[in-house]
């Protein structure tokens, strides 16, 4: 079977997949396609509009032809002799434009020589003369355009030739005569091949500049598009050059185009979270490794010392008794870490519920009473009182006495001898709630209070290898913190109190 890679490098290799794959080919298919789509456009626009203005040049010079043929049928008299006398004189005037004169009847009175077409492809509905306007030829197509329909029809040759057709009626010409009493029909005809061939000539013109223009839209698409596509190719170069141990470098935004900002923005601040947490992770297999390496040394000591001679059982039972202390330490710390991996993890899930502070806070003082006096500390609590409902804080029940565990152990850790240790609250009713522990004792140094919050630290690095603690339970608190959306922070200085506070948030509104 074929890997996901090769199955992907055979689907690169086809047409269609390599322009779906490629910014440049899509681009540069897309400015040409574009492109094609207008030139064709404009060149269906201006062949349509060179044919109307064909037609109606053509239709304005039978017009103009039919006014001067009324003016000469009046002059003339209106008989037979003037009808053939008159098509001779004017069947010269044009190569293209022949002439026939039909009675009421439809018969031939007069027709040219060149005159072709039959009597039956005569239109039926005639023009009446008289409405054609003399004067200027802005008249005629005045006329033209306030016709709701044309005034000729077209006529096709047996030899493939297309002639349009004007049928109109003579007014009387006013004298006596044979045809005096009946109107006369003239039939002009006009020959358009000569102008279908020269729109011939404009449409291959057409055709050509459309086949020049799309060569030069693709190239000049390919083109363009392998600018556009050259600062993400740049971009993509920096990164490609970022390691391990070159993540301090970012992408310069100095050439970035202004739509990429953005993304090079969010890609900078990718690696600042990343270098982050390399280095937390870091100083936190440091610290790890520095925290386990006291009980393992101490075991590993402890037992070679023991192995070292034949021991009494006595003497062995007191090795492993000694042991035991170690590997608490050890088995609270994993414990801790696992804690923490859980924390973390966002789809853990929270059984969150509606807690009274005041009983809470009670019981935490009753489990920690006897700790707080063998640290010769006080162990107070704080509530508001007054006849307001009871105050309540939104969260998981067991996760807060973890937290309120971890700040009072490490409140009473760090009191100063016969000071006292207090737990308050200020909470809404149906709102967010804050929960403060606070003593007396050392202050925190400014530049270590928000790196207390990281695991296996410590203010006072004398303390690492000790048991009182695995540096992890103010680590415990913030991952709690986040997992509920809330927040923690510490407060300290020098002649204050030091004041850790943890704040969860109400319930989201319904």
């Amino acid at each position: 079977m074929k890997t996901a890679a090769a199955r992907a490098q055979a689907a690169r290799g086809r047409p269609l997949e390599r322009i779906r794959r490629s910014l440049t080919a899509q681009i540069g298919l897309a400015i040409a396609v574009i492109a094609i789509v207008l030139a064709t456009a404009s060149a269906g626009v201006a062949t349509w509009l060179a044919e109307r203005n064909l037609r109606e040049n053509g239709e304005i010079t039978m017009l103009g032809y039919l006014l001067v043929l009324r003016e000469a049928w009046a002059a003339e008299g209106g008989t037979v002799a003037a009808a053939d006398a008159l098509v001779r004189r004017f069947d010269p005037l044009d190569g293209r434009m022949h002439l026939a004169l039909v009675d009421a009847n439809r018969q031939w009175v007069a027709k040219s020589a060149a005159f072709e077409l039959p009597l039956a492809a005569v239109p039926s509905q005639a023009l009446d003369a008289r409405l054609v306007p003399g004067g200027p030829a802005g008249k005629a197509e005045a006329l033209l355009d306030q016709a709701a329909d044309r005034f000729t029809t077209v006529w096709r040759a047996p030899d493939g030739r297309r002639l349009r057709v004007l049928f109109a009626r003579l007014p009387p010409p006013g004298v006596q005569g044979p045809l005096a009493a009946q109107p006369l029909y003239v039939v002009l005809t006009y020959e358009s091949a000569q102008d279908r061939r020269l729109l011939t000539d404009e449409l291959g013109i057409l055709g050509l500049m459309l086949l020049v223009s799309t060569v030069v839209a693709g190239a000049a698409g390919t083109w363009i598009a392998q600018r556009i596509v050259a600062a993400p190719r740049r971009l993509a170069a920096q990164a490609s050059r970022m390691s391990e141990g070159r993540l301090t470098a970012r992408l310069s935004l100095e050439h970035t185009p202004t739509e990429l900002i953005e993304s090079t923005l969010a890609f900078n601040h990718m690696l600042d979270r990343l270098q982050d947490s390399i280095d937390r992770l870091s100083r936190f297999s440091s610290d790890i490794a520095h925290d386990l390496r006291t009980p393992i040394n101490n075991l590993l000591g402890e037992a070679q010392v023991a192995l070292a001679k034949p021991r009494s059982a006595a003497e062995y039972r007191a090795v492993l008794e000694s042991a035991v202390e170690d590997y608490e330490r050890l088995s609270r710390f994993i414990q801790n870490m696992l804690f923490i991996a859980r924390a973390e993890n966002p789809q853990t899930a929270l059984q969150r519920d509606w807690i009274e502070v005041g009983p809470l806070l009670e019981r935490t003082r009753s489990y920690f009473e006897s700790v707080a006096e063998e640290a010769g500390a006080a162990l107070e609590v704080d509530l508001p009182r007054g006849p307001q409902a009871a105050p309540r804080v939104w969260a998981d029940e067991s996760l807060l006495l973890r937290v309120l565990g971890n700040l009072v152990s490490n409140a009473l850790r760090h009191a100063a001898h016969g000071s006292a240790v207090v737990i308050g609250s200020r909470c809404g009713v149906e709102s967010s709630c804050t929960i403060e522990v606070s003593n007396e004792g050392e202050p925190i140094p400014p530049q270590y209070q928000q790196r207390i919050f990281d695991r296996a630290f410590r203010v006072d690095p004398s303390r690492a290898g000790s048991s009182g603690g695995s540096g992890l339970g103010l680590a415990i608190v913030k991952s709690v913190m986040e997992l509920h959306g809330g927040s923690v922070t510490v407060a300290s200085g020098p002649g204050r109190r030091t004041v850790f506070s943890v704040r969860f948030p109400g319930p989201p509104p319904v």
